[in-house]
């Protein structure tokens, strides 16, 4: 079985509510953040996070998966369609790292975007172009991203538009969208972040044409990862994920916990 294969693996047993395989499918000693939170460390805890999360997100299915893998490591980008606490559908963008060893998964990071964004006409057709793009190869790949990040945070800003696609956008739930190298670079350098310490690229797994960089103020805590699509050795669009917690965003009225119980209305 390949890295992939037990993810997908994974992904089934969350589909189906299967929370005893949910646990199988984890090392025990396994590390897991979250979009929502809090940090857990085995799994037991990993499978009752399981129980609750499904139970706010009713009839989850990830759809429009798109792995990577790269060594021990395996990236999923996806989207969740599910239901609501009062039983509306929504969907909402998911970017997931797994780190596995022997089959079983020992760390995992999952970044989400807020829910049911939309995406404006010139983003569509970028996102579009760069689904349908072919070719490339992931040493390519994974050199132009770091190239960009380490450039982006060294402050080298002039190098790192050379790499763009004249129409690249980039999709970022929490702070905008915008389209075109310059605008993209700007809305970068303007995201907020704590007062003390520095950006840092953690990770990055690298695919033919798409990419995964992590990326955070402190090592130990996982706070963003981008999701970087190429098209001809070019950045076509950066979609942004964000551990929501960990920047305070998961607002109580998106995430209530008391779901509305479906009852028949008879006559009176």
């Amino acid at each position: 079985m390949s890295n992939i294969d037990a993810v997908n693996a994974l992904l089934t047993a969350i589909h189906f509510d299967r929370f005893s395989e949910i646990e199988a499918r984890h090392q025990p000693d396994v590390t897991f953040w979250s979009f929502r939170g809090p940090t857990l460390r085995d799994a037991v805890s990993v499978a009752d996070w399981h129980r609750t999360f499904l139970r706010d997100y009713a009839d989850c299915t990830y759809t429009e998966t798109e792995p990577i893998e790269q060594g021990s490591e395996v990236a999923v980008r996806a989207t969740l369609t599910a239901k609501g606490y009062d039983w509306r559908p929504f969907t909402q963008r998911v970017l997931e790292v797994f780190d596995i060893e022997e089959e079983g998964i020992l760390g995992r990071r999952l970044y989400g975007m807020l829910r049911d964004i939309e995406l404006d006409k010139p983003t569509n057709a970028a996102l579009e172009n760069a689904l349908g793009a072919k070719g490339g190869s992931a040493s390519a790949t994974k050199k132009a991203v770091d190239t960009l990040y380490d450039g982006l945070l060294a402050g080298n800003t002039e190098a790192a538009l050379e790499l763009f696609d004249p129409k690249a956008a980039l999709i970022d739930s929490v702070y905008g969208i915008v389209n075109g190298p310059q605008n993209i670079l700007d809305l970068l350098a303007a995201t907020p972040a704590p007062a003390f310490g520095i950006w840092r690229r953690t990770n990055t797994v690298a695919g033919a044409q798409t990419a995964a960089v992590e990326l955070a103020i402190d090592p130990q805590r996982p706070r963003a990862a981008h999701w970087v699509r190429m098209v001809d050795g070019k950045i076509k669009v950066i979609e942004v994920y964000w551990m929501l917690r960990e920047i305070g965003l998961i607002p109580e009225e998106n995430y209530a916990r008391d779901r509305h119980q479906r009852r028949a209305i008879l006559p009176i």
